[in-house]
This record gives C-alpha cells, sequence and structure tokens, in this order.
C-alpha cells in the first residue's frame, strides 16, 4: 500500500502540512511473499515509491521461478571502500574518503546500496550546510559520491544489476563565472616586485623562489596556459631546434586523449627558459617534481600586501593567477585574432569556451562605440548639427521627432 506518513518532528525530504501543522512524506507498508511487514517513509514522490515496489516485486518473482540466484548488494561503506580504492590520485583518493566518510556517518551502517534514497543524501547535504559549506563545495562533493554511485555498478555487476542510482539533491547556488581581466599597470607593479633584486633581509633561495614566482605568472600571461599546464613542465618538452614547447592539458590528464599543444617560444619565452635552465637540476622547468611552485602563494601573498593589489579570490574585485589566462585569451580577441587562432594556443576545441574567458574591457567597449559612431554618426549621415534648427522640431503623437531641415515631413 502507498500511502502519506505523518510525523510531528522535521525530518530531511519530509514536507510541511501547514493545515495539520505536522510533516508528512511519501511511503509503502506491504507483506512480503514470506509474510514479513515492511513499512518504509521518506520518499518525495508516489513515483519514487512506485519505482522502489516494482523492484522489491521483481526480485521476489525472480526469486521465486529460479530466475536469477538471489545476490546479496553491498553496503554503502563497502562501496565507498571499493570506489577510493579505484582511484589512481591520492589527492583524489584522500578527498573521496573524507566525502562518502561523511555520508556513511549519516546512513544506518547496515544501509545496502539499493537501498539508498534521496533522503539520505540530503542529510548529507543538512549536515554540510550546517558546518558552513558554500552551496558549490557542497555540490562539488556531491559530484565524488554521484561517480561511486554511478560505478557501483561496474563493481558490483550481478548484485545491482537491476538498480537505478537515486536522484542527487543538487543544492542551489550562483553559478556567475570570474570576470576579471588583469591590467596592464597591475601586470607591471607585480613583475617589478617579482623581479626586483634580493633584499638586505631576504635569503638567498628566498630571493631565487621570488623570482621563479614571476618566471610562472609572466609564463601563464604570455602563454594563456594553465598554471598546472606549467609546472608539469618538462624540459623534454622544449624543442629549442623548433623553437616550440609542448603544453600537455591538465584537465584532459586522465583521459586516453589528452589536449596537447604547440606553441612558439617567443624572445620573452626563451629568456626565462634561458634563465630556468642554468638554475635547472631535474627533469621539470619551474618546479622539483611537476608539483607545486615553492612558496608560490606565500610570495604572491606577500606582494599583494607590499603593493596593495587586490589579489585573491576571496578579495571583492580580485584577480588570480588563473585570470592570466582570462586576460591572454581576451588581449588576443582584441588584437583581431580568430577563435580557431586562440584555440590551438589555450587549448579549447569548442569555441564557445573561448568566448566564455573572454571579456570586456573599457578599451574594447571604447573601440566598439567608436564603430557604432562611424556608422551612425553625423558625419557619416551628413546631419551636422549646424543643419538642425528650432524650427525642425515637430510631435508625433506623443513623441518629440527631431527632423533634419532638409525638407523632410513626418509621415
Amino acid at each position: 500500500m502507498i500511502k502519506k506518513f505523518f510525523s510531528n518532528r522535521h525530518r530531511p525530504g519530509w514536507k510541511y502540512d501547514s493545515k495539520q501543522k505536522r510533516y508528512w512524506s511519501w511511503g509503502f507498508d506491504i507483506r512480503l511473499s514470506d509474510r514479513r511487514r515492511k513499512r518504509e517513509a521518506g520518499f518525495l514522490s508516489q513515483a519514487e515509491v512506485e519505482a522502489v515496489l516494482a523492484r522489491i516485486r521483481l526480485a521476489e518473482r525472480d526469486q521465486r521461478y529460479g530466475f536469477v540466484t538471489p545476490a546479496v548488494a553491498p553496503t554503502v561503506r563497502e562501496l565507498a571502500d571499493k570506489h577510493v580504492t579505484k582511484l589512481t590520485s591520492h589527492k583524489e583518493q584522500v578527498r573521496a574518503r573524507r566525502v562518502l566518510k561523511t555520508l556513511c556517518e549519516e546512513i544506518p551502517e547496515t544501509l545496502k546500496v539499493n537501498e539508498l534514497l534521496t533522503t539520505h543524501l540530503e542529510k548529507f547535504v543538512e549536515r554540510r550546510q550546517y558546518e558552513g559549506q558554500a552551496p558549490s563545495s557542497v555540490d562539488r562533493e556531491l559530484n565524488i559520491i554521484s561517480s561511486a554511485l554511478n560505478s557501483a555498478a561496474d563493481y558490483y555487476p550481478q548484485e545491482l544489476h537491476n538498480w537505478n542510482t537515486p536522484k542527487i539533491p543538487r543544492p542551489k547556488h550562483s553559478k556567475r563565472r570570474r570576470e576579471r581581466v588583469i591590467k596592464a599597470a597591475e601586470v607591471a607593479k607585480l613583475l617589478t616586485w617579482l623581479y626586483s633584486p634580493q633584499r638586505h633581509d631576504e635569503r638567498d633561495a628566498r630571493a631565487a623562489n621570488r623570482r621563479n614566482v614571476g618566471h610562472v605568472f609572466r609564463c601563464a600571461l604570455l602563454t594563456g596556459a594553465r598554471k598546472g599546464e606549467l609546472c608539469k613542465l618538462r624540459w623534454d618538452q622544449v624543442d629549442w631546434g623548433a623553437m616550440v614547447i609542448q603544453i600537455v592539458g591538465t584537465k584532459t590528464e586522465k583521459r586516453a586523449q589528452q589536449t596537447v599543444r604547440y606553441l612558439k617560444i617567443t624572445p620573452p619565452i626563451a629568456e626565462i627558459l634561458n634563465e630556468r635552465l642554468a638554475l635547472s637540476r631535474g627533469g621539470y622547468v619551474f618546479t622539483r617534481a611537476g608539483g607545486e611552485v615553492t612558496d608560490y602563494y606565500e610570495i604572491m601573498g606577500e606582494a599583494k600586501d607590499a603593493l596593495g593589489l587586490a589579489y585573491g579570490k576571496d578579495v571583492i574585485g580580485g584577480f588570480v593567477t588563473h585570470d592570466a589566462r582570462h586576460t591572454a585569451v581576451t588581449r588576443m580577441l582584441q588584437a583581431g585574432c580568430d577563435l580557431a587562432t586562440i584555440g590551438s594556443i589555450t587549448g579549447h576545441k569548442d569555441k564557445t569556451l573561448v568566448l566564455r574567458y573572454a571579456h570586456a574591457s573599457n578599451e574594447s567597449r571604447g573601440h566598439a562605440m567608436e564603430v557604432l559612431e562611424k556608422f551612425a554618426g553625423n558625419e557619416n549621415l551628413g546631419l551636422g548639427l549646424d543643419s538642425v534648427g528650432t524650427d525642425a522640431l515637430i510631435y508625433s503623437g506623443n513623441q518629440r521627432v527631431l527632423v533634419p531641415e532638409v525638407g523632410l515631413e513626418p509621415t
């Protein structure tokens, strides 16, 4: 029997009935083939209850007629452990283990994967939001849970061959993209500080790291590459004979077909590479082992404080290193470069992705207005201000119409 269940206390996913002043949800109350009674509530809709009952009836029918040997579905905890071990990146393993552990803390310990409901996932969302996590951060954590659930049938094909994943409750959050182009004055101030000579109270290693930070930031502007791509740049990807460098896309490093692009070594890039080559002790250009640039964010923080720059993702109107990629795309578009050429430099195959990184600036808006002025301005149309007199002001209905004194009559 499908019916509504009521409760005097609030439960995740339950709706509030203002007339009865109680919370309610859909659920079922049935008798199984072995005469056991099973009741469960907390469903978001009647259709969700019907889908669960259909799976129960299908499993009982298969068991009754011996079509399949009933297999015990794994618990959510077993699925979480299996999914973490399948991940190749240590960083992804750590994060997935933390997220899935939090989910398991909000559900019964023996809950099977095929018994997991949307209401269970809503408990996870409510906890993370209560702990102060931003909706966008919770949404990214739900991606990890969704990945584990979607892989469940691959991990356990016999036990979960008829199972469908529950709906993921996505929290609402703003999806506005960053719109920040780094100004030329900001670039000049920042690079001047990063490239300045060693200070009297600064160690040699710190001064070298500060200069290396300047190299990475400047290369991001010169190539439009991501910071992670520059951190992974190896010397065997630098071809001095052809004067090109090979950039491998970090967003496609886990895919079979990676994004690889070849960029010309311009004189500024060559100057940076030659200096790094003289100091290199390993196979990577800017880093020791392809990881993070030493003291990168700490040095950028010092530069921000020393120069008074609006830097940082939490600063209103501030820029971050990734905005150098935005800036490079915008400047190339303003210079008249076509989308295909820009995409070959930045690694974007879709032209709409290139436009996503391009942002209007005061210069581009001023140039656009000049184009419109040349098209429909007074001089182009022969409508000098001196040719318009007061007698040419007429009224048409409730609108005031300006007609030049050249013998035209309003219609």
